[in-house]
C-alpha cells in the first residue's frame, strides 16, 4: 500500500515543532517544556490546564501535526483516525487521582483528574477540537515507539479510515521504573492512503522508503523532515 506522509508535530525535551525553518527535532530524555495551550492552538483550551503532562505533549503534538498538514482547521467533521503508540500512558494522572483516593476518601476523590485516567483521553480531547470521527485508540508500545504508526497503517489499509494522525506519546512515570535514558514526549504524524504517484510503502510489518525500512521512531521524522516535500517519494 502507498502512504503519503503530509505532516508532523512533535514535543520532547529539545523543544516543540512542526518542520516549519529554524526548528529541530531531537528525541531523547529529559523535561519538558513548559507547555501551554496557546503554543498549540490559536485560543485558549478551556480544559488544558487539567491535562497531566502525558496528555499536554500528546494532544500538542497532534495539533502541530494537524496544522503543519493543512488539516487543524475545519467546518465539517472529518472521518480521520487517530492511533498512539504508549508504555507509560496516564500514568502520572492515575497515581495523582489514586492520592486524593487515599487521602480524602471515596467520595472527595477528585473528578477533575478521574477525566484523565484513561491513556486515550488525550485522543477524545483531540477529536473534539479538531472535528475527528475516525478509529481511536492506544496501543501498547514497547519497541522503537512505531507501533502506533504501525496500527494506524493497517487501519487504513482495512478501509477504516484514509487518513490518520499516529505516533508516540510516552513521559516519566513515578509507578514505572525506566531508564534515564528512555526518550520523553511525543510525536505524531499524518498518514495517508496515496496514489499512483510515488510515495511511502507498507508491507505488513514494514514501512519503505525506496529500499530503506523505518527502523525507528526518530529515522522516520528525521525522513520526513529532509523531504523538502512534506511527505515521501520512495526514492533513495
Amino acid at each position: 500500500m502507498k502512504v503519503n506522509i503530509s505532516g508532523i508535530g512533535w514535543v520532547t525535551p529539545s523543544g516543540i515543532g512542526s518542520g516549519r525553518p529554524g526548528e529541530t527535532f531531537a528525541l531523547g530524555p529529559g523535561r519538558l517544556p513548559a507547555l501551554r495551550s496557546r503554543l498549540f492552538l490559536d485560543v485558549v483550551h478551556p480544559r488544558f490546564g487539567r491535562f497531566d503532562s502525558y496528555a499536554k505533549s500528546g494532544f500538542g503534538a497532534i495539533a502541530l501535526a494537524l496544522g503543519s498538514a493543512g488539516l487543524d482547521r475545519w467546518t465539517h467533521k472529518r472521518a480521520i483516525g487517530l492511533i498512539a503508540g504508549t508504555r507509560r500512558g496516564c500514568q502520572e494522572a492515575d497515581l495523582a487521582y489514586f492520592e486524593t483516593v487515599v487521602s480524602h476518601g471515596e467520595s472527595l476523590a477528585s473528578p477533575n483528574l478521574f477525566a484523565y485516567t484513561l491513556p486515550s483521553t488525550m485522543l477524545g480531547e483531540a477529536s473534539i477540537q479538531f472535528g475527528l470521527t475516525g478509529p481511536s485508540l492506544v496501543v501498547d508500545d514497547s519497541d522503537g515507539h512505531l507501533a502506533g504508526v504501525y496500527a494506524a497503517l493497517d487501519l487504513i489499509r482495512c478501509g477504516f479510515c484514509e487518513t490518520a494522525v499516529a505516533g508516540w506519546c510516552d513521559v516519566n512515570s513515578k509507578i514505572l521504573d525506566t531508564s534515564p535514558e528512555e526518550p520523553c514526549g511525543a510525536v505524531f504524524f499524518v498518514l495517508t492512503k496515496g496514489s499512483e504517484a510515488p510515495s511511502w510503502r507498507w508491507h505488513g510489518r514494514e514501512l519503505m522508503w525506496g529500499t530503506q525500512q523505518a527502523a525507528d521512531l526518530a529515522w522516520l521524522a528525521c525522513k520526513v523532515l529532509t523531504d523538502k516535500r512534506g511527505n515521501g517519494n520512495g526514492s533513495e
